[in-house]
């Protein structure tokens, strides 16, 4: 992937663990059980976000 490819991946992300989280924001407030594969698709997009992010920082293959 080029930086450019990485930086678009990780806004996509980023996108998808607001929408996790606010699904989990949802369960808390409504008292309701919260789903452990959530957190644990949370943490996965998280970390992919924050791999691409950095990645789209390195200088792009000669």
């Amino acid at each position: 992937m080029t930086p450019d490819e990485h930086a678009v991946r990780a806004e996509e992300l980023a996108a998808e663990a607001e929408e996790l989280y606010a699904d989990l924001r949802r369960d808390v407030e409504a008292g309701g059980a919260v789903d452990d594969t959530l957190w644990r698709f949370l943490d996965t997009t998280i970390s992919l976000g924050n791999l691409h992010a950095s990645a789209a920082q390195r200088p792009a293959p000669a």
